[in-house]
């Protein structure tokens, strides 16, 4: 991950206290899994950082909530707790993700959006 790449932009406006992460238990477990599979570890590794490292970082500046259990219907159940996610009051003002199986440009009103799309949102800040 290059300091320049979307994802380290929204890193450091996590540190930055510009944006807050909201993440249930559930998310960030399947977060963890994502993070060990070889083709993201080689990503992570470019960037000098761990997934374990990252994920203590984006858990110090998370707020995690309970989930609100939803039947909206997804291709892949594993990503089930995301979408329950997005079913909590308040609900996430974006739901960040480069995953295919969120068809739908939105899901309990909540804009899909990709990791470059929200960068480019934060640089207009």
């Amino acid at each position: 991950m290059s300091v320049s790449s979307p994802p380290a932009q929204i890193l450091n406006a996590l540190r930055a206290g510009q944006i807050v992460a909201v993440m249930s238990e559930a998310t960030v477990a399947e977060l963890a899994q994502v993070l060990r599979r070889p083709a993201v570890r080689r990503y992570l590794t470019h960037s000098a950082i761990t997934p374990d490292a990252f994920l203590a970082e984006l858990r110090l500046h998370a707020d995690l909530m309970i989930p609100r259990p939803t039947t909206t219907v997804i291709r892949d159940e594993q990503d089930r707790p995301f979408l329950d996610l997005l079913a909590t009051i308040p609900p996430p003002q974006y739901f960040v993700t480069g995953d295919k199986d969120f068809e739908a440009p939105h899901y309990s009103g909540v804009p899909v959006i990709t990791a470059a799309e929200f960068a480019r949102l934060l640089r207009r800040r």
